[in-house]
């Protein structure tokens, strides 16, 4: 009898090893899941949210074009673009710059 409960003692022991490796291993498989999945939906939201660089390069292009419209009839009227002008352009620049490095990041999904 005693020889028997060592026996099941023993048995029992490496039986719940088992188990809690195999529980690991289950709790480790659904954690990488998990982030696989929270991974692809930061992609997802990544990419709608990258989508805006269409609006910084059609406001750049559009600010340039305005600029340049601007430039042409102050030389033809002979006066000089208002002060402002240089730093109108540098941020028209600007926004089409960041919209090409955007729309290279944008690429990439």
């Amino acid at each position: 009898m005693r020889t028997q409960r060592r026996v099941f003692e023993k048995l029992s022991e490496s039986t719940k090893v088992e188990l809690a490796s195999e529980k690991i291993e289950l709790s480790l498989a659904d954690d990488i899941r998990d982030m696989a999945k929270r991974g692809q939906q930061i992609q997802k939201d990544l990419k709608k949210n990258l989508n805006v660089y269409n609006g910084l390069l059609r406001a750049g292009g559009t600010m340039n074009k305005k600029l340049a419209e601007v430039e042409k009839i102050s030389k033809e009227l002979g006066v000089k673009p208002p002060t402002e002008f240089k730093k109108l352009q540098e941020i028209a620049d600007k926004y089409e710059e960041q919209g090409n490095a955007i729309k290279k990041v944008y690429n990439l999904f």
